[in-house]
């Protein structure tokens, strides 16, 4: 299947918004932290929003180095997306309210607005992609993920990382 950057949106969309949990890994002082976390919202650009409470280690983390993978399985159709992205806190009340879902209300009691919940607003720059359910595991055959790339002006297919 010939892939197109826009192709590969669509699915990474699609699959973000049908798998609301994924694993987001954060960079420490001296390692990779990793933790299953649930996404409140993606949006038709692929912007990630999750929720959390600026005391996280997250958040300090993020605060220190923007730069994180977020990866999402999907069970069912044999794959998974996987996002390169720079993130943000996000304190903003009127964003953290339009955000909100009422189903996190039993994790931040003081509601959108309290003072225990802010947003991580995750901003991809490298997708890669693996469906086979949808056909998406280019050659050799499932070895590796049907990647985009953002080069600035908008999404570009490139290759998989191989080594030789």
């Amino acid at each position: 299947m010939a892939l197109v950057a826009d192709d590969l949106m669509k699915i990474a969309v699609e699959t973000l918004r049908a798998h609301p949990f994924g694993f987001l890994s954060t960079l420490g002082r001296d390692r990779v932290h990793t933790r299953l976390v649930e996404h409140l919202a993606i949006d038709d650009d692929l912007g990630v929003w999750i929720g959390t409470s600026p005391r996280s280690r997250k958040v300090a983390q993020v605060a220190g180095r923007p730069e994180v993978t977020y990866a999402v399985e999907d069970r069912e159709g044999a794959g998974a997306v996987t996002l390169q992205a720079r993130a943000r806190v996000v304190t903003d009340e009127r964003e953290r309210a339009a955000r909100w879902r009422d189903d996190i209300a039993p994790f931040f009691p003081g509601g959108p607005r309290g003072d225990d919940f802010v947003l991580l607003a995750l901003r991809p720059y490298r997708i890669e992609v693996m469906s086979f359910a949808q056909g998406v595991h280019p050659e050799p055959y499932g070895l590796v993920p049907a990647v985009a790339a953002w080069d600035g002006e908008g999404w570009r297919v490139v290759a998989a990382e191989r080594r030789a």
